[in-house]
C-alpha cells in the first residue's frame, strides 16, 4: 500500500496508461539495462496538481507477469496528470503513451524528457470516417508537415504546422489532389547526437555541443544565421519514436492530438484522404506494427500508410479485416495468394522505383528505353495498386533533375559523400541555375514531359509538394538534416513555375475527367468490345507499327475511351499521346478515325498549353489544331496530346462493320 494512494493489482494488458471507472490503470514493460540490480524498483513518476515535482509510485512486485508490470491507482481521476517511468537511475517515456506534453519548440534541445499524458477521448468526429478512395481515383501529394508551409512565402498564419496544412486546403483542391501522404508525423526526437561525442558529458556540456549548428544554412535563406538555440536535426524523421502520438513540434498550440484530428477532419470534409509514413527499425515486432497502424485507423481516421523498414509483414497487413478500406503503400514486392480472400481487396500499393528510374533515363534520351517506357505506361495490377512517380521525398526535386548532373549535398556537412550518386538526371547543358532562355525553355519542357509520363500512365500518380511549380533544393538529393529553405517549399515561384503549375492542373483534370486514363484494371491491348479499337495501342512512324530498336526515342500511344466507365456510362474520347524524347523532330503515325472525325491537338509540352475552347456559333472551336493527315511531326523533346471529342456513336457504328487501318 502506498502512503498516499491505494495501489492494487491490475490486468497486464492493454499496455499504457488510461483512466477507467475505478481509477488510473497503468501497465508497462520494465526494460532494465544490462547489469541493473534486481533490487531496483520499477516505478511510475506521477506529476499532478498536488505533486508538481513528481511522486514516485513503485509497481507491486506481485503484479509482474513476465516483464509486464501493472497496477491500479484506485480512485485517482486527475486528468491533468502526466507521467514517466523509472528503474534505478534510468528514466524513460511510455512507448504506448497516446499524448505528450508540448514543452518546447521544434529543433531545440530538450533539457528534460517531455512527460507523457493520458489522452482525452472526448473528441467529436461528427460524421467523419476514412474516405476509402480506390487507387485509380487517387492523386497522391506527398509532403513534410513542417516544410510544406514553414517558409515565409507560404502565406499561411500557422506556418509549419498541422493547421498550416489545413490553411492550404483550397490550394490542394484547386490542384486536384485527392490524397495526402505525410512524412513521419508521429512523435520522434529530431535532435541528432554528434558522432564526435564519445565520452559522457554533463548536461551543460551536452547543451553546448548539441547547439552547434550543422551548417550555416539558417532558417529562411542559405545566407542567414541560425537561430539561437537551434540544433542539428533529423528533419525527415525516419527513426523510431513514440508511434501512438502525433508530433507535438508540428502543432501550433499545446494540443497536438486535437490539432491533428482537426486537420484530418477538415481534409476529409473537402474530399482529401490522409495517409502517413511509418518507419519501423528491424527490432520492431510484427504484432507491434499492426497494433500501431490499427490505432491510427481507429483513433485518427487515417486512410492509409506507407510502411518503411526491412522484412515488413505486408501479408499480415493485407489480411487484417480492419484494413479492408485502408491503403498500405510499400516498396516491398507482394502478391496475395489465391486463397487469401481478405488480401485481394487491392489494399496494398506498390511504390514503383522502377518507374522512377526508367522514366528518368527515357527523359534524358538514353538508349533502349522505349520498351521500359511502354511497360510502365500500361502497367497495372488487379490485386495491388501501382504508384508512379518521377521524384519523391528522398532524391532530387523535379526541377533539380533537369538542372543538375550531380548531387550537391555540401550543406549536409558530410563532404558531399551522403546521398545516392545514381540520379539519372540531366542539366540540359548548364550545371545549376541559368538565365539563358534556351536552357530555361528546355528545362520547362522536360519537366512538363516528366509530369505527362506520370499522369498519363496507368496506376496512381504521386507528386511531391512543390514539384508542380518547380521548387528547388539546389541540387541537394538528401536534405535529411536541412530544416531551412533548402528543404522547405518556397511558394514565390517564377514565371516558368506558374506555367508549370497551370500545366500540372491540366493533367490532373484530364486524368480525372477520362476514366480510360486511370483504369482500375490492366488494359489488354485488345479490341474485346468489338468497337474497332483496342483499349490501348502503340504506334511508330506508321500507325499500328511501334518501333523498339535501341536508337528509337519516339512512340505514339492511343487510349480508346470507350473502355472507360463513369457512373455506368462509357467515355466517348480517344487519346493519342505522341512522345518524342529525341533531340530531333520525329514523325509519328496517326490511327485512322471513323468518317467525319478528326484528331484535335489538346496540349503540347513544347509551348504554353493550348486548351480546346468552347464551340463558336459556326460549330468550330477557337484556337484548335485539326489533323487530317495520317502522321504528325513532333518537335524535339516534346510530348503532344491529341483527342477526339464526341466520337462515341461513330465508334459504335465503326465496330458494326466498318473497317479501319488496324484491321
Amino acid at each position: 500500500m502506498h502512503k498516499e494512494y491505494e495501489v492494487t493489482m491490475a490486468k497486464a494488458y492493454p499496455l499504457g496508461v488510461y483512466f477507467q471507472q475505478d481509477g488510473l490503470h497503468i501497465a508497462a514493460v520494465c526494460r532494465q539495462r544490462p547489469g541493473s540490480q534486481d533490487s531496483d524498483e520499477f516505478s511510475v513518476i506521477l506529476y499532478d496538481r498536488k505533486h508538481k515535482d513528481g511522486i514516485k509510485i513503485p509497481f507491486p512486485r506481485e503484479s509482474r507477469v513476465g516483464a509486464v508490470h501493472a497496477m491500479l491507482l484506485k480512485g485517482y481521476h486527475d486528468k491533468t496528470c502526466s507521467y514517466l517511468f523509472c528503474c534505478g537511475d534510468r528514466v524513460w517515456q511510455d512507448p504506448y503513451c497516446k499524448k505528450l506534453e508540448n514543452s518546447c519548440k521544434y529543433g531545440v534541445l530538450r533539457t528534460s524528457l517531455p512527460r507523457c499524458m493520458v489522452q482525452d477521448t472526448d473528441y467529436d468526429w461528427e460524421e467523419d470516417r476514412p474516405l476509402e478512395l480506390p487507387y485509380e481515383d487517387m492523386v497522391i501529394y506527398a509532403l513534410h508537415v513542417r516544410g510544406f508551409t514553414k517558409h515565409r512565402s507560404s502565406g499561411v498564419k500557422c506556418k509549419g504546422t498541422y493547421q498550416g496544412v489545413t490553411e492550404k486546403i483550397p490550394y490542394l483542391k484547386e490542384l486536384g489532389i485527392t490524397s495526402l501522404l505525410l512524412m513521419p508525423s508521429y512523435e520522434f526526437d529530431e535532435i541528432m547526437a554528434q558522432e564526435s561525442i564519445q565520452k559522457p558529458m554533463t548536461m551543460e556540456e551536452a547543451v553546448a555541443a548539441y547547439r552547434q549548428p550543422l551548417s550555416q544554412t539558417g532558417a529562411e535563406t542559405s545566407a542567414a544565421k541560425p537561430e539561437e538555440g537551434t540544433c542539428r536535426v533529423n528533419y525527415w524523421g525516419y527513426q523510431k519514436g513514440l508511434y501512438y502520438v502525433p508530433k507535438s513540434g508540428y502543432a501550433y498550440g499545446k494540443d497536438a492530438v486535437a490539432e491533428y484530428k482537426d486537420m484530418v477532419k477538415d481534409l476529409h470534409t473537402n474530399g482529401i484522404e490522409v495517409m502517413m509514413q511509418f518507419y519501423f527499425p528491424a527490432q520492431t515486432g510484427a504484432a507491434e506494427m499492426l497494433e500501431i497502424l490499427k490505432y491510427w485507423v481507429l483513433e485518427y481516421h487515417i486512410d492509409g500508410f506507407h510502411v518503411m523498414g526491412v522484412d515488413l509483414p505486408i501479408g499480415m497487413f493485407a489480411k487484417e479485416p480492419l484494413f479492408s478500406g485502408t491503403k498500405i503503400l510499400t516498396t516491398q514486392q507482394y502478391s496475395p495468394a489465391p486463397t487469401d480472400y481478405m488480401a485481394q481487396s487491392r489494399r496494398i500499393g506498390l511504390l514503383d522505383e522502377g518507374f522512377m528510374y526508367d522514366m528518368r533515363k527515357a527523359l534524358k534520351s538514353d538508349d533502349n528505353m522505349i520498351n521500359p517506357l511502354l511497360f510502365h505506361m500500361r502497367n497495372n495490377c488487379p490485386d495491388t495498386g501501382v504508384v508512379n512517380y518521377i521524384a519523391k521525398w528522398d532524391g532530387m526535386r523535379l526541377v533539380d533533375l533537369v538542372s543538375y548532373d550531380h548531387k550537391h549535398n555540401e550543406m549536409n556537412g558530410e563532404d558531399n559523400r551522403d546521398g545516392t550518386d545514381y540520379n539519372c538526371s540531366w542539366n540540359c547543358g548548364v550545371e545549376g541555375k541559368s538565365r539563358r532562355k534556351n536552357i530555361t525553355d528546355l528545362r520547362l519542357r522536360q519537366m512538363k514531359n516528366a509530369l505527362t509520363l506520370v499522369f498519363l500512365s496507368q496506376g496512381t500518380p504521386l507528386l511531391y509538394s512543390g514539384d508542380e511549380f518547380g521548387n528547388t533544393q539546389e541540387g541537394n538529393n538528401n536534405p535529411y538534416c536541412q530544416d531551412n529553405a533548402v528543404a522547405w517549399v518556397k511558394w514565390n515561384y517564377s514565371a516558368e513555375g506558374r506555367e508549370l503549375l497551370r500545366y500540372t492542373k491540366t493533367l490532373v483534370a484530364l486524368r480525372r475527367e477520362h476514366p480510360v486514363l486511370r483504369s482500375g484494371k490492366p488494359l489488354k491491348g485488345l479490341d474485346y468490345l468489338s468497337c474497332g479499337y483496342p483499349d490501348i495501342s502503340f504506334h511508330g512512324q506508321e500507325a499500328w507499327r511501334p518501333e523498339a530498336s535501341p536508337a528509337v526515342r519516339s512512340v505514339g500511344i492511343m487510349y480508346c475511351g470507350y473502355y472507360g466507365m463513369t457512373d455506368g456510362h462509357r467515355d466517348d474520347t480517344l487519346f493519342y499521346i505522341g512522345i518524342n524524347l529525341h533531340w530531333k523532330t520525329r514523325s509519328l503515325g496517326l490511327p485512322q478515325l471513323p468518317k467525319g472525325k478528326t484528331w484535335t491537338l489538346y496540349v503540347s509540352t513544347g509551348s504554353e498549353e493550348k486548351m480546346v475552347q468552347e464551340k463558336t456559333e459556326d460549330g468550330c472551336k477557337e484556337g484548335e489544331t485539326v489533323e487530317t493527315a495520317q502522321e504528325i511531326s513532333v518537335a524535339p523533346r516534346t510530348v503532344v496530346i491529341y483527342m477526339v471529342q464526341g466520337c462515341q456513336e461513330a465508334v459504335l457504328d465503326y465496330g458494326k462493320g466498318k473497317k479501319g487501318k488496324n484491321e
